[in-house]
């Protein structure tokens, strides 16, 4: 698998031979002790020929509370890691921190509690060609005991839809971005949504609406093992209700057309779902998901309405 990754990867045509790829992998952290399997799965890739790899740590906390990990760690792994310390437990402020540190034209983006298959660098970097994003799909590892309405919804990972298209949004937790296109755009990501979280939604619809071609690699796999303190009701729909408001944001900041239609009809498929809810109550598992899909859309109606965006992640 890896072998086809990296033939896909090689580009075309006579002259080519020697050119080298240049990466850099993103992990912006947080107090988290995942932080050491996330930078140990980078450390393991199996790269593609001719393709040079650095690990760019950006800690968030108040203080360089990662600093010492990170430095056990670049002691004895055989890839090149940089530790940039980026304080303000916003991060928007850690992913720009990012955007700033990277001096290579592609930088990749991976969460602190995710760690990534061997082939995934590979995966991204094979499907880059004619793009300005590759996203990948973050899988949901659940634990024992996880509720069968939660499995069932895979309500923790993210992935794209292959009937999307064409791809005018994605996420940071797995991701490959053209620098070059950035740079060129003076594209960052919104502090204001620091700490509401969703400046991702935001950051790669402002990319696609500057022209960029955002792309989708299924073998790009990541995973997270999902906490418990995520798994329940409350979690959920505090995240669907978000990112409803972060979608309507999104369109009345940079697509006003979009935003008068999603305007005009949340309050409609939120009776749609009400509905649906109803009628599929026996079922159990998939009541639940109309319910958080209405739960969505009331995040959208109640951003029209003024409320402000649901702040996820508060200064702790």
């Amino acid at each position: 698998m890896i072998d086809r990754l990296a033939e896909a990867w090689s580009p075309p045509g006579k002259g080519n031979e020697g050119v080298r790829t240049e990466i850099t992998v993103c992990i912006c952290t947080f107090r988290r002790s995942s932080l050491l399997p996330a930078m140990d799965s980078i450390a393991r890739q199996a790269l593609p020929p001719d393709t040079s790899l650095r690990l760019l740590i950006v800690d968030n906390d108040a203080v360089p509370s990662a600093r010492e990990s990170v430095e056990a760690f670049r002691a004895k792994a055989k890839v090149e890691i940089d530790y940039r310390h980026a304080p303000g437990q916003n991060i928007s402020v850690a992913r720009n921190a990012g955007l700033g540190a990277a001096t290579t034209r592609w930088l990749a983006y991976l969460d602190d509690d995710e760690h990534a298959s061997t082939g995934w660098l590979a995966a991204l970097l094979a499907a880059r060609h004619g793009a300005h994003a590759v996203f990948g799909p973050c899988e949901a590892i659940y634990g024992h005991g996880t509720p069968s309405w939660i499995k069932g919804g895979d309500y923790h990972s993210n992935r794209i839809s292959a009937r999307r298209e064409p791809i005018d949004t994605g996420y940071t937790s797995n991701v490959l971005i053209d620098m070059d296109f950035v740079r060129r755009n003076a594209l960052q990501f919104d502090p204001a949504l620091g700490r509401s979280g969703g400046e991702d939604t935001v950051f790669f619809h402002a990319m696609y609406r500057c022209g960029a071609v955002l792309k989708y690699a299924r073998a790009a796999t990541v995973y997270e093992d999902v906490a418990a303190a995520r798994l329940n009701l409350g979690w959920i729909a505090r995240r669907r209700y978000r990112a409803g408001q972060v979608y309507a944001l999104m369109f009345h900041q940079l697509d006003r057309a979009s935003y008068r239609r999603v305007s005009w009809t949340a309050g409609a498929k939120i009776a749609a779902c009400a509905a649906m809810v109803a009628a599929t109550a026996p079922s159990g598992r998939r009541a639940m998901w109309w319910l958080m899909r209405g739960t969505f859309h009331a995040g959208v109606l109640s951003y029209v309405l003024g409320a402000g965006i649901h702040q996820e992640y508060g200064v702790r």
